[in-house]
């Protein structure tokens, strides 16, 4: 390099403007660097690898070959950056459906820190005794009727009714309308009775004695007589028969409670407020 080309060269070096531009770079460069070291991270980590498999399993009825479970974590990582980045451009904001689904997933998540404890025997004793009767086996009867229908011709139905109880409680037989349901059942829960003949028809069921002809009692059918022949009461199943349905009613009740004090406990970090109406 000849003294006249350093000579310029140092010229220009000790420019202002070519100082401003090197410093410029650097800072550039120093910025881009340190927002490559900020990135944010995905993680997508061994447990979620293992439900996306799992998934996956339970659709195809197979585990996911290497290159279908690597196209899984694929898709899951598109879906995170793109739910990211939705996010920082702000379009969860206003949408109805966005904003409920994280409800649900924030519910959930409360519910899932109320699972992790167990009832001790306490608990599960005092819980059965306030309940008992929704572990009851409800009762159940073994009972024929005589059916008179309400559109049959002729004599009307009470008259036949009538006539036809005081043959049958003297002994005799009575002939029974035309039914698609049966005339005799050797064992029927009462509630089984109210669904199929009516409220009215399965109180009277219920209050008829054991052995006796009684009626007639109305259904959505017509008017019936009945008579009970054997009577099973309702059945209350000691704990140690429902144990697991009185551990799981327990833990969803508590589930439920745990939600509604975390709930209440989010109203006391906001203020709430409603237009038009009062606070």
């Amino acid at each position: 390099m000849n003294d006249a080309v350093r000579s310029g060269l140092s010229r220009v070096l000790r420019e202002p403007l070519v100082h401003f531009l090197v410093l410029g770079g650097l800072l550039f460069g120093v910025i881009a660097f340190a927002n490559h070291l900020k990135r944010p991270v995905v993680r997508i980590d061994s447990q979620e690898i293992e439900q996306l498999a799992s998934y996956w399993e339970l659709q195809s009825q197979r585990p996911p070959t290497r290159e279908e479970l690597a196209a899984l974590i694929h898709e899951r990582v598109d879906e995170e950056l793109l739910a990211r980045e939705a996010i920082r451009l702000g379009l969860d904001k206003g949408d109805m459906i966005v904003r409920r689904r994280l409800a649900q997933k924030m519910a959930f998540a409360s519910e899932d820190v109320a699972a992790l404890s167990e009832p001790d025997e306490k608990a599960l004793q005092a819980y059965y005794d306030a309940n008992r009767e929704r572990y009851a086996t409800p009762g159940r009867v073994a009972m024929r009727h005589v059916y008179f229908s309400r559109d049959r011709t002729g004599e009307t139905p009470q008259a036949a009714a009538a006539a036809a109880l005081s043959r049958l409680q003297a002994g005799g037989e009575a002939a029974s309308d035309p039914s698609l349901l049966p005339l005799t059942y050797a064992d029927i829960a009462e509630a089984d009775i109210a669904r199929d003949y009516g409220a009215e028809f399965a109180a009277a069921v219920h209050k008829a004695p054991v052995g006796a002809w009684v009626g007639p009692a109305p259904s959505a059918y017509g008017l019936h007589l009945i008579r009970v022949e054997r009577r099973l009461p309702t059945q209350i199943p000691p704990l140690a028969e429902v144990r697991e349905d009185v551990r799981a009613a327990w833990l969803a009740e508590r589930r439920q409670e745990e939600n509604r004090k975390f709930r209440a406990s989010l109203r006391k970090r906001y203020k709430v407020e409603i237009a038009g109406l009062p606070q």
